[in-house]
């Protein structure tokens, strides 16, 4: 089963850079900026899409966000020159990306990712989804409520003094999440990632429980969620 990878960037270069350093070592395509690559993702399935942040018109984080909605079984790296948590904070959640790379990236440090991406792609199993050569129809999800997610939700609304929130069961089969944690209750941890989006964390699937108010970083990996205090 094929298992390309896609990588973009607006310069030319960096792909022709991406190009002699990995040719041989794996089947990749390049796209030059985030429009042929949603172009080119109707067409051909990716096991992995490794994009740039700083792209005009649409960043790498708004791309990955798109590519997450539209194409979950395609595993997501961000590469930036920008370093600053805030960046890394809105690549994650909105893009929910596996790994945040910044440039310019050891060689092997980037052959390692990419081989730990493909290994979650085999693990997540979500490949099946994406056998078919064309994007698959949009249809119309049953939204089904969760008692647990809805209880959640209106205590969250209440602690943001919002009307409306989206709280979100986490990607357990990889994905990163940053943010503070906002409510502590007996089967969830509540962390909010960007604005009025919250996610609940299961606790049985914690290494350990973080305390309300602390900055972490949770990331799954087959199930079960590392959890890293970064403060600020």
């Amino acid at each position: 089963m094929s298992e390309k990878i896609l990588f973009v960037d607006d310069e030319p270069a960096i792909l022709d850079g991406y190009r002699r350093l990995l040719r041989g070592e794996y089947e990749f395509d390049i796209a030059l900026g985030p429009h042929l690559a949603l172009e080119m993702l109707t067409k051909q399935s990716y096991a992995v899409v490794i994009a740039d942040m700083r792209m005009p018109e649409m960043d790498g984080a708004q791309l990955l966000a798109k590519i997450a909605a539209e194409y979950p079984g395609a595993v997501r790296i961000m590469l930036t020159g920008n370093s600053d948590m805030q960046t890394a904070v809105r690549a994650v959640n909105e893009g929910a990306v596996f790994r945040f790379l910044t440039k310019p990236c050891d060689k092997e440090l980037l052959r390692t990712t990419i081989q730990a991406a493909l290994a979650q792609y085999r693990l997540s199993g979500l490949q099946q989804e994406n056998l078919g050569t064309t994007a698959p129809p949009k249809t119309a999800k049953k939204k089904i409520a969760d008692p647990a997610l809805v209880e959640i939700e209106e205590k969250v609304k209440k602690i943001l003094a919002v009307k409306s929130v989206s709280i979100r069961p986490p990607s357990t089969a990889g994905a990163i999440y940053v943010g503070k944690t906002i409510w502590d209750g007996p089967n969830y941890i509540v962390q909010s990632v960007a604005g009025t989006v919250a996610i609940a964390h299961p606790k049985n699937l914690l290494d350990q429980i973080p305390e309300i108010g602390d900055n972490v970083k949770i990331e799954y990996n087959a199930g079960n969620a590392s959890v890293t205090n970064i403060g600020g």
